[in-house]
């Protein structure tokens, strides 16, 4: 039996297949990890003052000030904000700095499209889109190089003028816009600017002038309508109802004469 036993186990050993001999494995290689280097945030408070007005803007006090790195969608910022205070109103001014100037412009076209064709006025030689927040704030906006300043007001009636002038000589717009604005509209009292006046063939940015002081007038190339002479006549530019077609010029017969691009009140 134990013979026998030991043939067995040796038939057996002889039908079981050997176990496939595999290549040997490759040396393992320790690549090292690249991390990509994350830009560096520049510390934005040295640049406050560089940015912002930060002193009283009469008749509004100045409150305080702020800097942080904000983004419009994916375009990164720099924002600086200043608050501004009078007895009765508040007024925030935002002002982002951003990348380019391609990248401002992207953002102008899409965040503030419509605003800035629908909502823009001409305001001392100067573009400025005006619009009305959900929380019932009223702002004033615009571009000036790579830099977009925003005025909040805290209340719905009115931006505050004084603020706003203020910034606008710190940071001239360059907004541009088709949309034809009036700076007095029918105001004849007061002397306007218009910014897309067709006069012939050409349009051009007019501001209202009395006819005597017109100098194509004065050299005979410009003939005023019937009834129009040179001590009441004012030269007014006007936008059509359509304020994305051109505006055009209306002589105007001021009562007590012209003076300064506007009729004399007395």
């Amino acid at each position: 039996m134990k013979k026998g036993y030991v043939l067995l186990l040796l038939l057996l050993a002889a039908c079981t297949p050997m176990p496939e001999q595999l290549p040997p494995a490759p040396p393992v290689v320790h690549v090292p990890v690249i991390e990509m280097p994350v830009p560096v945030q520049r510390d934005l408070t040295p640049y406050i003052d560089e940015y912002l007005i930060t002193k009283a803007i009469t008749p509004f006090s100045f409150v305080s000030t702020d800097a942080i790195h904000d983004n419009f969608a994916i375009i990164p910022v720099e924002r600086y904000d200043a608050r501004y205070q009078s007895e009765y109103v508040t007024v925030l001014v935002h002002v982002f700095n951003f990348p380019s100037r391609a990248a401002l412009e992207v953002v102008l076209n899409s965040e503030f499209y419509h605003i800035i064709n629908l909502g823009t006025a001409y305001y001392h030689g100067n573009h400025v889109a005006l619009f009305l927040t959900q929380e019932d704030h009223r702002v004033a906006l615009w571009p000036n190089g790579n830099q977009l300043i925003y005025v909040e007001t805290f209340i719905p009636d009115f931006v505050e003028r004084e603020i706003v002038d203020a910034y606008l000589e710190e940071y001239p717009s360059d907004l541009e816009t088709n949309k034809c604005s009036d700076s007095d509209g029918d105001n004849r009292f007061m002397r306007g600017n218009t910014t897309q006046v067709k006069i012939d063939s050409t349009i051009m940015k007019w501001t209202d002038v009395c006819l005597r002081d017109f100098a194509p007038y004065r050299n005979k190339q410009y003939v005023p309508l019937k009834g129009l002479n040179e001590e009441d006549g004012l030269l007014e530019g006007r936008c059509e109802q359509d304020l994305l077609r051109p505006g055009f010029i209306h002589e105007y017969p001021c009562p007590r004469g012209c003076m300064n691009g506007a009729c004399k009140r007395a």
